[in-house]
């Protein structure tokens, strides 16, 4: 009985944390990012979206309906966080930008809002592009292409940088991926969470690595380019 109870504590003592770190995450998007008014409305009718419908619980529905091993593998990047990592990967307009594993979108609105570059974001559960494709559309942004496939199967054509978060991913997945990134130009650039490519092959280089946080904790993020192949 003590056990159990010392279990309930610590679950409650950790959902309060996750709850009140979220609390702060989203103070701090409005008080920073809500100036932009193209944003502030993109990301406004995003949340109306899913005022009753959790995304964690779509993402999760969607897996064991598709009966996959993890079905807690959707996560999103803070957007505090992708503030930072767009910094230090230094994109600019003329950048094409895929998200490989886009979730909701509200990613890839931030990233056009404020950078005005074009933005791909990919994923694989319909719920989560349609839903984003309606915001787009009532916002009128064509510089944003939502596509709703796998993305070991996606065409890349055109990207200058990719965003994977793919912390969850099986090896099989990434090492489909690698084969895809290989393929691109030389000095294109790829970000991933958690772990370099050069783990899995040599044909990037690393350029630089940053800490920040994630609603799990502190993560590692790896900037690497794509090496001239010739």
């Amino acid at each position: 009985m003590d056990e159990d109870s010392d279990t309930y504590w610590q679950l409650l003592k950790l959902n309060f944390k996750v709850k009140y770190r979220n609390f702060k995450e989203f103070c701090a998007i409005v008080r920073r990012f809500y100036k932009n008014r193209q944003f502030c409305q993109c990301d406004l009718l995003l949340l109306r979206e899913y005022l009753w419908q959790n995304p964690f619980a779509i993402s999760k529905k969607f897996l064991i309906r598709h009966g996959e091993k993890n079905v807690h593998a959707y996560g999103e990047t803070p957007l505090t966080s992708l503030a930072k990592i767009a910094e230090a990967c230094q994109i600019t307009p003329k950048d094409v930008v895929y998200e490989l594993g886009c979730g909701r979108g509200r990613g890839c609105f931030w990233l056009h809002c404020f950078y005005q570059c074009r933005v791909v974001g990919i994923d694989f559960v319909p719920s989560f592009i349609q839903k984003a494709e309606k915001v787009r559309k009532r916002c009128d942004l064509e510089a944003i292409d939502f596509r709703c496939e796998d993305m070991s199967k996606s065409d890349f054509s055109g990207g200058t940088v990719f965003y994977l978060y793919g912390t969850c991913l099986e090896d099989s997945l990434i090492k489909k991926l690698i084969k895809k990134f290989k393929q691109l130009p030389s000095g294109t650039k790829i970000m991933t969470v958690s772990y370099p490519l050069s783990d899995y092959s040599s044909g990037f280089n690393l350029h630089r690595t940053l800490s920040v946080p994630f609603t799990w904790g502190e993560g590692i993020v790896y900037i690497q380019e794509v090496k001239n192949s010739k």
